[in-house]
């Protein structure tokens, strides 16, 4: 492995982060006493990034077999902690996967053992403008690397292959935060240099008729499939059977749960790609020693109880509410993550519609990367 984490020259450090702020869709440069925006650039060789794309693209494919397979056994669903009515409307919905794009985020971890995977974001994941614009940014400061892969190019093909050209896309998000609207918000802006229309909206906004979205030309979902059930005002049955294309349909659920392991093997599916890069994964109730617990449908690194990450009074609450609905939880070995010059390191890599779509880098001086990590820049080795 060739991966290298660096600084940006200390005298352009400023420059680099107001670049980031108004052109890179960073508006809130804080989160509590952490920066978002930090000097670090982590450097790869091509035959690295080679190998995370192509693992990526394979894991891709086969939970997308996974979720075929799925479709057809609400019981395992629910097993996987869906809710029966949610299980049972996901499994008869009117899903075509040619009408939709459908976007994925494989997050890879370096540890002593080679890559491994810590999960898949198979129905929001986040990073968009953080695998688009914040490479262009830093590969001015490092000669003989550069930007690999452009997640906003990508995404914006797939969506007007299926959009009517100068029709409105719904950006649906929590409302409530800037930090899901400035995401949004880039996505907007690339499609309106296209000559889409954008209105950003939370989900209760939309209506339906006859199967599609009234006013759109399709949905870019910025909000967890499994809020929509429980959220007042939201017609969630109509998103699960729409005609009007969508990123990502609620199908994505059925593989968005981290207990898919518990129940893939019934689903008599080829999966060797996921079998040998996520780590062992098991009931909370039958962990033993070396397993860490993680919320089936956590996301940001939450409720993970990682040694040495979390607080004595954290770690027994999160035991204790693993053990009182088992169902929501799993508990996966836990892989000894390897530090990189100091800092630990997530790569997430997305996949749009079976292509390669750019790689969302975190860092963290823990273990844990979660809320806290600091989102970097990746750059891949152009020359030599």
């Amino acid at each position: 492995m060739e991966i290298k984490i660096k600084s940006i020259p200390s005298a352009d450090f400023h420059n680099y982060r107001i670049d980031c702020m108004f052109d890179g869709y960073k508006w809130d440069l804080q989160a509590g006493e952490q920066s978002t925006i930090g000097d670090k650039v982590v450097l790869m060789a091509r035959k690295d990034m080679d190998f995370l794309e192509n693992a990526a693209i394979s894991l891709y494919h086969e939970t997308l077999a996974m979720e075929s397979a799925l479709k057809c056994r609400p019981d395992l669903a629910v097993r996987m902690g869906i809710s029966e009515e949610m299980a049972d409307v996901l499994c008869n919905c009117s899903y075509e996967q040619g009408k939709h794009v459908r976007l994925m985020r494989f997050d890879f971890h370096f540890t002593t053992e080679g890559w491994r995977i810590s999960e898949v974001n198979s129905d929001v994941p986040a990073g968009y403008p953080e695998a688009s614009i914040l490479p262009a940014l830093a590969q001015k400061y490092f000669d003989e690397y550069a930007q690999y892969g452009d997640f906003g190019d990508v995404w914006a093909s797939r969506i007007m292959r299926l959009a009517q050209p100068e029709s409105t896309i719904a950006y649906l998000h929590d409302t409530h935060t800037v930090e899901d609207y400035q995401i949004l918000h880039f996505l907007g802006d690339l499609m309106e240099k296209h000559g889409y229309d954008s209105t950003y909206a939370d989900p209760d906004y939309i209506k339906w008729k006859d199967g599609r979205a009234v006013g759109f030309g399709a949905i870019m979902r910025y909000y967890p499939v499994e809020w929509l059930e429980y959220k007042k005002g939201v017609e969630w049955v109509g998103f699960c059977n729409s005609a009007t294309p969508s990123c990502n349909h609620p199908i994505a659920l059925l593989t968005q749960s981290k207990r898919l392991p518990l129940v893939w093997d019934e689903l008599e599916v080829e999966i060797p790609f996921w079998k040998r890069l996520l780590p062992e994964t098991v009931c909370p109730l039958t962990a033993t020693d070396g397993f860490i617990l993680k919320p089936a449908f956590g996301r940001v690194g939450e409720g993970i109880n990682i040694p040495g990450t979390v607080s004595e009074a954290e770690n027994l609450d999160i035991i204790t509410a693993a053990h009182k609905d088992p169902s929501q939880w799993v508990a996966q070995r836990m892989f000894e993550s390897v530090s990189i010059d100091g800092k630990h390191l997530s790569l997430g890599i997305f996949v749009i519609d079976g292509i390669f779509g750019g790689v969302f880098g975190r860092i963290s001086e823990r273990a844990r990367i979660d809320s806290e990590a600091s989102e970097v820049p990746v750059l891949v080795k152009s020359k030599g």
